[in-house]
């Protein structure tokens, strides 16, 4: 009887809870690197980590940085040149001058939403952060692959620069495995570090 008990109680577990390895693949059959995958109805403590948005070869580093709503982000310059650091995006509008070997302080993300970096003085910079509303979030690796929390039945949102409705827009998919799923997504041709041409904006989940 205890046996069997062990083996209902295991299932049901089995069932609440269960890693699948989501792969995102463009119409090309491409890995998409740093896509963000937010699990939904899921709940995730604010680290009390600072995020880092580095500055190098004139260039943000990550390209995509995914933190959690009250999460502080640092901007160090790691290059020998000027850099003039901006968002006009509605979550946390900002604006600061960096300088190497200058000091500045982290910023605090306290809303939920996306964050597009530009620089002023180098036009064809840009850089994305995707401040989670403490959920379950994570980037695509080399491969296009996420390892996330989710069982069948789970929906998830997939946010690429690279959507064909417009940087900010996402995508609801719906978890049909329990331990492996791969999906092909139509998207723009993969990004070069020309930020400017992908300016434009489309349907947003990330407006409250």
């Amino acid at each position: 009887m205890r046996y069997i008990l062990i083996l209902m109680c295991s299932f049901a577990l089995q069932n609440a809870w269960a890693e699948l390895t989501l792969t995102i693949l463009d119409q090309d059959n491409m890995p998409v690197q740093d896509a963000v995958v937010i699990v939904a109805n899921s709940s995730v403590v604010t680290p009390d980590t600072v995020a880092i948005m580095d500055q190098i070869d004139e260039s943000f580093v990550p390209r995509v940085l995914v933190v959690q709503k009250g999460q502080s982000v640092a901007f160090p310059n790691s290059d020998d040149i000027r850099h003039h650091v901006y968002s006009f995006s509605k979550p946390k509008v900002f604006e600061i001058k960096l300088y190497k070997g200058t000091e500045i302080d982290p910023i605090l993300f306290d809303k939920p939403g996306l964050i597009v970096l530009g620089c002023n003085i180098h036009d064809d910079m840009i850089g994305y952060i995707i401040v989670a509303d403490n959920t379950f979030a994570v980037k695509t690796d080399k491969e296009g692959k996420a390892r996330l929390p989710v069982k069948q039945g789970d929906t998830v949102s997939v946010w690429s620069e690279r959507m064909l409705d417009g940087v900010s827009a996402t995508l609801d998919l719906e978890i049909t495995d329990d331990s492996q799923q791969t999906v092909a997504l139509e998207l723009l041709p993969p990004i070069e570090p020309m930020g400017s041409m992908y300016s434009g904006f489309g349907k947003s989940k990330w407006s409250k």
